[in-house]
C-alpha cells in the first residue's frame, strides 16, 4: 500500500497555462500570487521577496527549508518548476539532454512518474559538458563570480579545497538539482549549506550584472547544490537512484 503523497512543490515566477497536479503545492517566486499555495511576496515582506532576482528559486527553497524543519517533515519531498519536471517515465523527444514535450502532455504523467514509490530518489542526469564547469560558466556569464561563490563554500566548511578543485575543473555536473524527488534530510542539508554560503558571498563578492546575468547567486548555487546532490548520490548508492534527463514543456513542440 502507498504511503501518504509527499510532499510536493512546484515553483513559479509568472502565471503559466496549463494545469498541474493536484497533488503539488504551488510556490509562486517574486511578486507573483499563485491562485492556490504559497506566495513568497506574502511569507515575506515584499521588498524581501524581490530578492529573486538575483537568487532566482533559491529564494523560496530557503523558506521552504524552514517550514519543512517546522513541521518536522521526515520521508521524502519532491520538487519541480512550472516547466522542467523529473520524471521516472520521461515524455516528449530527446533533444541534447533534456525532453521537449508540448504542455499537453502533462495531463497524462501519472503521479507516480514524479515520485515512484516514494523511497527512491529521483533526479535529473550528470551532463558532460565540451570544457571544465568552470568554463561551462564563463562562457555563459562571469567565471569570477563561480571562483569566489566557491571560495566563500571552502570558507563556510562546505566543500574542501580539492573538491572544489576537482569539481571546477572537471567537466560534468547535474543541471537544474533542484528538481527532483530527493530524501527530506538530503534538502534540508543542501540548502542549509546554499544558504549559508550564499549570505557570505552577497556580504563580501556580489557584484551587480545587467539583466538575467545578476542571477549569479542562483547560477552558482546551481553548481555547488550539483556537487552536494552528486556527493548524496553517490553514497546512497548510484545503482539505487532513479537518473532520467528532465522533461521541459514548451509550447513550440516538436519544432525544437
Amino acid at each position: 500500500m502507498m504511503n501518504p503523497t509527499p510532499p510536493f512543490y512546484c515553483i513559479a515566477h509568472a502565471p503559466f497555462n496549463w494545469k498541474m497536479p493536484d497533488f503539488m503545492t504551488m510556490v509562486g517566486s517574486g511578486d507573483y500570487v499563485p491562485e492556490t499555495g504559497l506566495a513568497m511576496s506574502q511569507l515575506l515582506s515584499p521588498e524581501e521577496a524581490l530578492r529573486n532576482r538575483y537568487l532566482g528559486e533559491y529564494l523560496a527553497l530557503f523558506e521552504i527549508r524552514r517550514r519543512l524543519i517546522a513541521e518536522r517533515a521526515e520521508g521524502f519531498v519532491g520538487f519541480c518548476h512550472y516547466r522542467r519536471f523529473a520524471l521516472t517515465e520521461p515524455i516528449g523527444v530527446l533533444h541534447q539532454f533534456n525532453y521537449h514535450a508540448h504542455p499537453d502532455m502533462l495531463a497524462k504523467v501519472q503521479p507516480e512518474h514524479f515520485y515512484g514509490d516514494g523511497q527512491t530518489p529521483i533526479v535529473p542526469i550528470s551532463v558532460t559538458w565540451a570544457g571544465t564547469v568552470l568554463q561551462q560558466y564563463e562562457a555563459c556569464v562571469t567565471g569570477r563570480d563561480l571562483l569566489m561563490f566557491f571560495g566563500d563554500a571552502i570558507d563556510c566548511g562546505v566543500i574542501s579545497n580539492l573538491e572544489a578543485a576537482n569539481f571546477l575543473s572537471g567537466k560534468a555536473f547535474i543541471p537544474a538539482p533542484t528538481v527532483a524527488f530527493i530524501p527530506v534530510q538530503w534538502f534540508v542539508e543542501i540548502i542549509h549549506d546554499l544558504e549559508l554560503v550564499a549570505s557570505r558571498y552577497y556580504r563580501h563578492h556580489y557584484v551587480y550584472r545587467e539583466g538575467y546575468a545578476d542571477r549569479s547567486i542562483a547560477f552558482c548555487c546551481e553548481r555547488l547544490q550539483a556537487f552536494l546532490l552528486a556527493k548524496r548520490i553517490a553514497a546512497w548508492g548510484q545503482d539505487k537512484v532513479i537518473q532520467r534527463p528532465l522533461v521541459l514543456l514548451g509550447e513550440t513542440y516538436p519544432n525544437l
